[in-house]
């Protein structure tokens, strides 16, 4: 299936009894989970297992192209979790070739060896997404919202403490314990998300930088890239 989304589309929470190959071709897509929100670069991919909820949304444009999947489809281990994967050059003009097959393709004939190809294609080593963990704790929920709102709120993980009315040492237990990050690590994944929808409206990085709380476009693009292992040029230009 292919399918075109305008920016700021937010879908409703569903799941599919087959598995699902979720490939943003170009555009960014954000995509909610049981266990947080996730946002997928161009080029990247979603593996989601069969009978996963799911709500699928775009961050920007967003051209999708979803694969459903048979469970007796002949993978050979695939994950029982949702996984971000990577997306080669080739798996993408298969993906591209079987979207535009007819949904009764002939299995035993050409196109069902393009088919296989594409599955042998699929490479299942993990990549992390930019991603924000549904917290429990209304504290941190609160500091989250925060964060969201003011991410260049300069605020060090004591003063953080004295808003929240708790002690450092408690705050930093709770972000471990809900984010499995320390402060810093899980402030920058807080500026990140926010940063990368002002990135595919294709505002100036040194904007971009000030409005996170960055001095220049090199600390920013720095931080950046040690959160996503991509620079910010990934999110604002189409591939």
């Amino acid at each position: 299936m292919a399918k075109r989304y305008p920016p700021g589309y937010q879908g409703y929470r569903h799941a599919h009894t087959r598995a699902q190959f979720l490939y943003a071709a170009s555009g960014t897509m954000r995509l909610t989970l049981n266990t947080g929100c996730w946002i997928i670069p161009p080029r990247r991919a979603v593996w989601l297992p069969a009978n996963y909820p799911h709500q699928t949304g775009s961050i920007g444009q967003l051209e999708m192209r979803t694969l459903y999947i048979d469970s007796h489809a002949g993978l050979s281990f695939p994950p029982n979790v949702p996984r971000m994967l990577n997306v080669s050059p080739l798996l993408h003009e298969l993906v591209l070739r079987v979207v535009a097959m007819p949904i009764e393709y002939d299995e035993v004939g050409q196109d069902g060896r393009i088919v296989g190809a594409l599955l042998g294609e699929i490479d299942w080593t993990p990549i992390h997404p930019v991603s924000l963990p549904s917290l429990k704790d209304k504290r941190l929920q609160r500091m989250e919202r925060l964060l969201l709102n003011d991410p260049s709120d300069p605020s060090t993980l004591e003063q953080w403490a004295t808003k929240l009315d708790i002690s450092p040492r408690t705050l930093t237990r709770l972000i471990r314990r809900e984010t499995d990050l320390t402060f810093q690590a899980w402030r920058d994944q807080v500026r990140t998300f926010v940063a990368i929808p002002m990135l595919t409206e294709g505002k100036p990085l040194a904007v971009i930088a000030d409005a996170v709380g960055y001095n220049t476009a090199w600390a920013f693009t720095a931080m950046f890239k040690r959160v996503t292992g991509n620079v910010p040029s990934r999110y604002s230009t189409q591939p």
